[in-house]
């Protein structure tokens, strides 16, 4: 064992300590001397045959353009995300200095090339060619320059982009904290939403309150929505032969996003042989193709987008609630506990609630926070468009409720046969609303209306 001892001592001395330790390895070394901040042009030729050309104004900036095949904006994130692929990129091994035969590894008609070029002009081009047997690395080299190395095969997905990669894909440029209105146009209807305060709102065909989620992620929805591809890249608006194919001489739908003083107007034409549908931007030529299920997003019911919740009021911000049942109303307040007429209870501090109407007392804290709950939680169903037939005329409870800064909402329920409506203050038409949840909220107001034990009213 001395001897083993002995031996394992003499090879860490002798032997491990001659190599370097982790930190003193060679770094990798770079393919270019370049930062990416500083290029300012790229000319990618993919493996589809595409050569496009992109270009910045100045260096370090996000807004690229393509400059060929055709003139458009550019995909920064694309576009950026190669010139910083290019500047880091590491030679994980160089396999001949100078090689004879380029076709051996791909490289005389390479897989994909990027050429990239500073302020002070042409800089150099990255030519790709084969994989390796085992995938994990590509032959590569640089234009004019025998050396032959090896780079990380990962590096295709950001390098081998095609012209329509490059493209800003975008339907239509706005930004969704500026948009104040919606219009979605379809054969004889309209439907028109406003946004005020943070509020969306229906306009037509109803006035109504709008459900935020629902027009707030439509809004999303348009403004992340891409191109699925290009017809073709310029077309005369004003000639009804350019657009008949694409059925964008009548669009089917007209969608006008309001931003300010801006429109950006979408328009979608027929459905395309792939099940796609037709599009164009109002302010530019190019034609292109949209996902259908956007079509369908857009072509939805106007009651899709009305606001299910019967209140507005959540539990914690209400301050007075008024609820006439069979011609009696009750009344329930709160208020600061110093105030209350009961100061002998041990009532605590803080605010409490107190039955004003009809017998002025308290009221248990479990008891009107069951039914604030439950009557916050009343949701539509669905809708109908009249209130004939409801049973609003004759209601079975009108309930008021005061909340936030004095704001104050009335809603009406009524029944018809087992059908139970709701209305929401003015607003047309009527909600279906779940009769066993109705049912639930009135029995939690009879809870509460009921004194305490041992109350003195």
């Amino acid at each position: 064992m001395l001897v083993l001892f002995l031996a394992l001592v003499g090879y860490a001395y002798f032997i491990e300590s001659e190599r370097p330790p982790a930190s003193e390895a060679d770094a990798a070394e770079q393919a270019f001397d370049i930062e990416a901040d500083t290029i300012v042009s790229l000319v990618v030729t993919a493996d589809n045959g595409d050569v496009t050309e992109v270009s910045r104004e100045a260096p370090g900036g996000d807004a690229w353009t393509v400059t060929a095949p055709f003139a458009a904006a550019a995909d920064g994130n694309a576009a950026s995300a190669i010139a910083r692929s290019v500047a880091s990129l590491e030679i994980r091994r160089v396999l001949e200095d100078e090689a004879s035969d380029l076709s051996l590894y791909g490289l005389t008609e390479p897989a994909f090339a990027v050429a990239f070029g500073s302020d002070d002009g042409p800089t150099a081009t990255l030519v790709v060619g084969d994989e390796t047997p085992t995938g994990s690395d590509r032959y590569a080299t640089v234009r004019g320059n025998g050396r032959v190395f090896l780079i990380a095969s990962f590096v295709e997905s950001t390098l081998n982009r095609t012209s329509f990669d490059l493209r800003d894909r975008s339907l239509l440029e706005f930004t969704g904290p500026d948009v104040g209105g919606l219009v979605i146009e379809q054969d004889d209807s309209m439907i028109r939403f406003d946004k005020a305060e943070g509020e969306w709102r229906l306009v037509e065909p109803v006035g109504t309150r709008a459900d935020f989620g629902v027009v707030e992620g439509l809004v999303g929805r348009i403004g992340s929505a891409e191109m699925v591809a290009v017809e073709r890249e310029s077309v005369d608006a004003e000639q009804d032969d350019d657009l008949e194919p694409f059925g964008l001489e009548t669009p089917r739908m007209t969608v006008t996003v309001e931003t300010g003083d801006d429109s950006h107007v979408l328009l979608l034409g027929d459905e395309s042989p792939d099940s796609t549908v037709y599009g164009r931007d109002g302010s530019r030529s190019i034609v292109f193709t949209v996902d259908a299920a956007l079509f369908d997003d857009l072509a939805r019911d106007t009651s899709t987008y009305r606001k299910k919740d019967l209140f507005d009021f959540r539990p914690f911000n209400a301050t007075a609630v008024a609820l006439v049942r069979d011609g009696e109303t009750h009344r329930f307040e709160q208020g600061s506990a110093q105030d209350a007429d009961d100061e002998e209870d041990d009532v605590g501090s803080g605010e409490v609630w107190r039955r004003v109407e009809p017998d002025p007392g308290p009221v248990e804290q479990p008891a009107i926070d069951d039914l604030l709950s439950k009557l916050s939680g009343l949701r539509a169903e669905s809708f109908v468009e009249r209130r004939a037939g409801t049973g609003l005329d004759a209601p079975l409870a009108t309930i008021t409720v005061t909340f936030g800064d004095a704001q104050e909402e009335r809603v009406t329920i009524g029944r018809s046969g087992d059908t139970t409506h709701a209305a929401h203050g003015d607003e047309p038409g009527a909600a279906v609303v779940d009769g066993a949840a109705v049912d639930a909220a009135l029995e939690a107001l009879d809870t509460v209306a009921a004194a305490p034990p041992g109350a003195t009213p």
